[in-house]
C-alpha cells in the first residue's frame, strides 16, 4: 500500500505551549536523565518550583510529542500526559491533529528505520546532535487518520507485552539485589565487617584502544565493544562494529571470559561504572577506551561478585564520587578503579551467592528469550506498519 510522503516539519513542527506559571508554582520539570531510552517510559517525575526549572526550558503539554536531539541513537521519545517545563534538548513536536496521530508520530520516531537514519545525522562527539534542518526535512508516511489510530493500536498491544516481559526480568533483577544485601550487608558502611582491600590488588586494569582514523590500514580488524554494548548486568550485541589495530594491542585488549567491562565515561553520572560480566559470545573481541576492563587475578574473588558489588547502590556511590566532569561528560579512570576498595567476603559465601545468581538466571533465561523474540517481533511489526503491510 502507498501512502504519500510528509515533511516533518510540515505535520509535526516545534511549538512549545504558552503557561502562565507563577514563580511559586510547582510543576513538571522534564529533563532527559528522567527518560528511559527506546521505551520513552518517565524513571521519575520530578515536580519543582518554576523558579527552580532555569531559562534553557520550554512549555508542553498533553498534545505535543518530546522527541530528545542530543544522543538520538538512545530513541528517547516522550509521550506527556500533562503540562510542564522541559529542558531544550527535548524538542516539543506539535502534530496537527487533523493529519497526524501523536501516538502514530511516537511509534514511527521510535521505529528502527527512523532511529538508524538519524542516528547517522548527528555532528558533536563528545555532545551528538542530531541536525535539525536534515530533521525537519525528513518525509513521513501519512495514511489516513483511521488507519494511524489502527497501526498505534497495534503497537500498543505489541508493546503492553513486550513490558510485561521486561517487567518480569526487573522482578528478578530485584530480588538478586536483595539477595546481596542479605547475604553481605550494606556494602558502603561494611556492616558485615568484611576485609576490605583495593581492587588494583587483586585485577588487573586495563583501558581499550582509542577509535580514529588514524587506525586506517593497521595489520588487525577485529570486532570491539563500545559502551553502547555495555549495561549494567546486561550486554547488547545486536550491533557489534570492527577496529583496526596493532598485534601487539590486540594481545594487549582482548577479551577472555570473565573479564567485566566498566564504563569510563557517560553523560549521565548514575550511569557512570556501569558493568557487566564478558562470557565469550564472540572469538577475538576486544574493547574500546571508553571501558575499562577487569580481569580478576585473586582466587579469593568471583569475577560474578565482583560485577555485581560494582552494580550495588554501595558500588554505584563510590564509583559517582570518585568520577570527574569536562563538558558534561563524567569520567572515571583506571586508577580511579584501581584505588577502589571492596569488601572481600569468604570465598564460599561469595559461591554461595553466585550459585543463586545462576539458579535465577536459568529460569528467566527462558523470559529474556521471550524478550528478544518479542523485541523483535515489535520491531518487525512495526517495520510493517510503516510501510502499509499491516
Amino acid at each position: 500500500m502507498s501512502w504519500p510522503l510528509v515533511k516533518l516539519g510540515d505535520v509535526a513542527p516545534a511549538k512549545a505551549s504558552k503557561h502562565a506559571f507563577s514563580t511559586s508554582d510547582e510543576v513538571w520539570t522534564l529533563n532527559l536523565d528522567q527518560v528511559e531510552a527506546d521505551t520513552g517510559n518517565l524513571l521519575r517525575k520530578v515536580m519543582a518550583p518554576v523558579s527552580e526549572a532555569g531559562t534553557s526550558t520550554h512549555g508542553f503539554d498533553e498534545r505535543h510529542v518530546l522527541y530528545s536531539k542530543l544522543r538520538p541513537y538512545l530513541n528517547k521519545v516522550v509521550l506527556p500526559d500533562e503540562k510542564g517545563l522541559a529542558t531544550t534538548e527535548l524538542v516539543p513536536m506539535l502534530p496537527d491533529p487533523l493529519r497526524l496521530d501523536r501516538k502514530y508520530l511516537a511509534y514511527y520516531l521510535r521505529s528502527k528505520s527512523f532511529v538508524d537514519w538519524v542516528s547517522s545525522q548527528v555532528a558533536g562527539a563528545k555532545m551528538p546532535r542530531v541536525s535539525m534542518q536534515l530533521f525537519w526535512q525528513h518525509e513521513i508516511p501519512l495514511p489516513p487518520m483511521p488507519e494511524q489510530k489502527r497501526i498505534a493500536a497495534i503497537l500498543d498491544r505489541a508493546d503492553a507485552i513486550r513490558r510485561k516481559r521486561q517487567q518480569a526480568i526487573q522482578l528478578a533483577d530485584n530480588f538478586l539485589r536483595s539477595v546481596f544485601s542479605a547475604i553481605f550487608g550494606d556494602v558502603v558502611a561494611n556492616s558485615k565487617g568484611w576485609d576490605l582491600k583495593e581492587l588494583g590488588g587483586l585485577c588487573d586494569v586495563q583501558g581499550g584502544l582509542q577509535v580514529s582514523s588514524k587506525r586506517t590500514g593497521l595489520p588487525i580488524t577485529g570486532p570491539y565493544l563500545r559502551v553502547a554494548n555495555v549495561l549494567r548486568n546486561k550486554l547488547m550485541l545486536t550491533e557489534i562494529k570492527n577496529i583496526e589495530m596493532l598485534e601487539s594491542e590486540y594481545r594487549r585488549v582482548k577479551l577472555i571470559a570473565d573479564d567485566i567491562l566498566i564504563v569510563e565515561g557517560h553523560g549521565n553520572p548514575t550511569e557512570i561504572g556501569r558493568c557487566a560480566v564478558w562470557t565469550g559470545e564472540i572469538d577475538g573481541v576486544v574493547h574500546q577506551n571508553h571501558l575499562i576492563r577487569v580481569r580478576v587475578q585473586s582466587k579469593g574473588i568471583s569475577p560474578r561478585f565482583l560485577n555485581d558489588y560494582l552494580n550495588s547502590a554501595g558500588g554505584r556511590r563510590q564509583m559517582m564520587r570518585a568520577s570527574n566532569t569536562t563538558s558534561g561528560l563524567n569520567t572515571i579512570s583506571t586508577g580511579i578503579v584501581k584505588s577502589t576498595k571492596i569488601i572481600v567476603p569468604p570465598r564460599d559465601l561469595q559461591d554461595k551467592y553466585v550459585s543463586i545468581v545462576e539458579r535465577t538466571n536459568s529460569h528467566l533465561f527462558r523470559y529474556m528469550s521471550a524478550q528478544v523474540l518479542g523485541d523483535e517481533n515489535f520491531f518487525s511489526l512495526s517495520q510493517r506498519a510503516f510501510s502499509g503491510q499491516l
